[in-house]
């Protein structure tokens, strides 16, 4: 599994959410399952979700629970979210729900995770993002 972080920045902030990602992979990110859940720490018992509009507070939900959607369901509510600050999503083709697709970490504001072996994926990041880093493990 290779795990990309991107840092890329506009004035000052963040310059992607969840939403540019989801667009970014579509077709198969509106096809695939997703699970959206806290990103957890190394310290037990130590875990986040945060998220902002109306969106935001559905995901945040959503999370508690480790509750499972389809692609459009999630882009639908990423569009009325106005900044994920925690959170993991990790999706799942339709065809292969036991095995992991792409997990999309957003860590603090700070910087998305993309964990994948996919191939296309990992080629579209580097081709859109300027401030892309290769991360050792996922990050907390």
């Amino acid at each position: 599994m290779t795990t990309l972080r991107i840092y890329d920045l506009k004035q000052h902030v963040l310059a992607l959410d969840l939403r540019d990602l989801l667009r970014l992979l579509a077709p198969r990110s509106f096809e695939a399952n997703w699970v959206v859940s806290t990103v957890k720490s190394s310290k037990p018992r130590h875990e986040w979700f945060e998220a902002t509009g109306e969106g935001g507070e559905q995901l945040e939900e959503l999370a508690r629970h480790n509750v499972q959607l389809s692609g459009s369901e999630l882009a639908a509510l990423a569009e009325n979210t106005q900044q994920v600050i925690w959170g993991e999503f990790v999706g799942s083709e339709q065809t292969q729900t036991d095995k992991t697709w792409v997990t999309i970490r957003a860590i603090d504001s700070t910087f998305y995770e993309i964990d994948t072996d996919d191939e296309a994926v990992l080629s579209k990041i580097n081709s859109i993002y300027k401030d892309v880093r290769t991360g050792e493990a996922p990050g907390t």
